[in-house]
């Protein structure tokens, strides 16, 4: 009997022995399986992350681009509106005043008026004259500009001088260094060689 309980006493022993095995490598598997479960999640969530963090990008470019869009199309419409009332609006003339001569100063916009009289003998430049003409040139001040004009279209022939105002067109401007400016007009290579001339002598 003692023998007997001696073997079931052994068997159960070992039969615990090896259940505890068992589960032990049961549990060491899923332990395994846990973690790679757990490293699975952690790089899913970085890419979830990065997905997100492209998105957002993407969403603030798309939401720049229609920003952008939206302001292409007003200035759009501007410049269509722009261009609209400038078709509509009246066409003003320049009349070219200066020769293309360097000279210093800017540009300058002078009102003429014509109102000849019976008396008035006119060029034959000058019976087309209607209205008011906008002349362009270059001058230092404004007293030059109307001595300029008051020169060419004197006074006492029916002209008069109504406004003198820096140039309202846009781009116009003269170049302070003479050989950048486009009015200067470059000598021949002939003339640049050619000596310059003596001042003949006075004869007795």
């Amino acid at each position: 009997m003692t023998g007997m309980m001696l073997y079931l006493s052994l068997g159960l022993m070992v039969l615990t022995v090896l259940s505890n095995r068992y589960w032990r490598r049961q549990l060491q598997t899923l332990r395994d399986a846990q973690l790679r479960i757990r490293e699975k999640m952690e790089e899913v969530g970085k890419d979830v992350e990065d997905i997100a963090t492209a998105y957002a990008q993407i969403a603030q470019k798309h939401a720049d681009a229609e920003k952008r869009a939206q302001k292409a199309e007003q200035d759009m419409q501007a410049a269509l509106n722009e261009l609209e009332a400038r078709r509509q609006a009246p066409t003003v003339r320049y009349h070219v005043f200066d020769r293309s001569e360097p000279r210093p100063g800017r540009f300058w916009e002078a009102a003429v008026r014509h109102v000849p009289t019976d008396a008035t003998v006119m060029t034959p430049g000058q019976r087309g004259w209607v209205g008011i003409r906008r002349c362009l040139l270059t001058a230092e001040t404004e007293r030059e500009v109307r001595d300029r004009v008051g020169a060419r279209y004197p006074r006492k022939a029916g002209f008069q001088v109504l406004e003198v105002v820096p140039c309202r067109v846009a781009g116009l401007s003269v170049n302070r260094i003479p050989e950048l400016s486009t009015f200067r007009r470059s000598a021949a290579p002939e003339e640049t060689a050619r000596p310059p001339r003596r001042a003949a002598s006075a004869r007795g």
